[in-house]
């Protein structure tokens, strides 16, 4: 590494930190949206959520059991009017502060906050304290005891907490295509299976298999392996179409598990953490990129959790992965010394160009989490993003 080169590394490492107090409103937004990334009080809250979360499930459930609910039916009460306060308490503070999210805040207040409302996790927040509410508001008046189900509903907000949700709902939007397909597949085989069974079984047994429609009946709880046995062929035909349907079933059904299976776990694997947009957004490297830009970025990032003493690079190696480091320390050397990377430094630059080596060798001083990019991301990213690309070589100050 030439003198130029480290003194761009070192620059980049001492970078100063601009640390500025956040409003209210901020405070309240890092609190309820970062308690996965910013730690501390964050943190505290979200598990005490979570504990609350559980705790009156569990509540919901033992209220049926005639006994317990009897025998301590004002503890049940006070635990639910404690509940679905907290519940509104924080659906409130969620709303009022979303405008933090750039995403929001670059609009309306009031139709940013809309849109925030509206979608489906702040949805099973708003059902998991209104029935309660509307309850109370009309009194004895309305029989509004089927809403009481909906308290259930309070169980999804843990999902809000989970990396593995998020993950499961991208696999099923990612192959959405290929599980339409195993659908489609699915239904032409009912089709099938059903209309020979009516072709075999219709003269013998006319009421079950008289008709497609109960063929396809018995065509899908056999394709499923479910077989309530309502409904059985006694012809040897009928039998032996009937063990062929059942290894189609499994062949069949074995199909969508394996696609959402695959996708599921190749997506843990990404993303060892959550990424969250404002987490994107606070990185120097992005200050100043438009919403849509961090949009993308974000959808490419992968995550991962490094322990201490890992290499991370090494020198003489390919480069192909970018990493910005967003907690922890590391440790740098090359021919010329060592430095130390911190929060908000970036790994291997080297892999802007391709077909080049890490420069240096880096390894992990304590647990880090970072961001990464394959190398032909980042150079697709750099080349729509010359902002990027610019900060990445260090060509302009960040």
């Amino acid at each position: 590494m030439d003198q130029d080169s480290e003194t761009q590394s070192a620059r980049r490492v001492a970078r100063p930190k601009v640390e500025h107090r956040p409003s209210f409103r901020q405070w309240a937004y890092l609190i309820l949206e970062e308690g996965q990334t910013e730690g501390g009080i964050s943190r505290v809250v979200e598990m005490l959520l979570i504990a609350l979360i559980v705790s009156n499930t569990v509540a919901v459930i033992l209220e049926t059991v005639p006994d317990l609910y009897n025998n301590y039916r004002w503890a049940f009460s006070a635990f639910e009017q404690i509940t679905v306060y907290i519940f509104a308490v924080e659906y409130f503070f969620r709303l009022w502060s979303s405008v933090e999210d750039p995403r929001i805040g670059s609009t309306r207040a009031w139709s940013g906050r809309l849109r925030f409302a509206l979608r489906p996790m702040m949805v099973v927040d708003f059902l998991s304290f209104a029935p309660y509410f509307i309850a109370l508001a009309f009194g004895g008046a309305v029989d509004l005891r089927a809403l009481r189900v909906l308290r259930l509903l309070r169980l999804l907000k843990i999902a809000r907490y989970s990396q593995a949700m998020p993950a499961l709902l991208g696999v099923l939007y990612a192959e959405r295509r290929a599980l339409f397909g195993a659908f489609i597949l699915l239904i032409f085989t009912v089709c099938v299976t059903g209309e020979i069974m009516h072709l075999i079984e219709g003269s013998a047994q006319p009421k079950l298999f008289g008709t497609l429609p109960g063929s396809m009946y018995w065509a899908i709880t056999t394709l499923t392996t479910v077989g309530y046995g309502d409904e059985t062929p006694i012809t040897w035909a009928g039998k032996l179409f009937a063990g062929v349907t059942m290894v189609t079933g499994l062949v069949l059904f074995a199909l969508p598990v394996g696609i959402i299976a695959t996708g599921f776990v190749n997506g843990l694997h990404k993303r060892e953490f959550t990424i969250t947009w404002s987490m994107v957004k606070r990185q120097p490297l992005f200050d100043g990129f438009e919403v849509e830009a961090i949009r993308q970025i974000l959808d490419t990032m992968g995550a991962s959790v490094v322990q201490d003493h890992t290499r991370i690079a090494v020198a003489g190696q390919d480069a192909d992965m970018f990493y910005l480091v967003i907690s922890g320390r590391a440790h740098a050397e090359d021919e010329n010394g060592s430095w130390e990377i911190e929060a908000g430094d970036i790994i291997g630059e080297e892999t802007l160009s391709d077909g080049q080596t890490y420069t240096r060798t880096v390894w992990a001083r304590t647990e880090m989490r970072m961001m990464n990019l394959m190398g032909e991301d980042l150079r697709r990213l750099a080349r729509k993003y010359p902002l990027l690309q610019q900060r990445v070589r260090n060509e302009v100050p960040w």
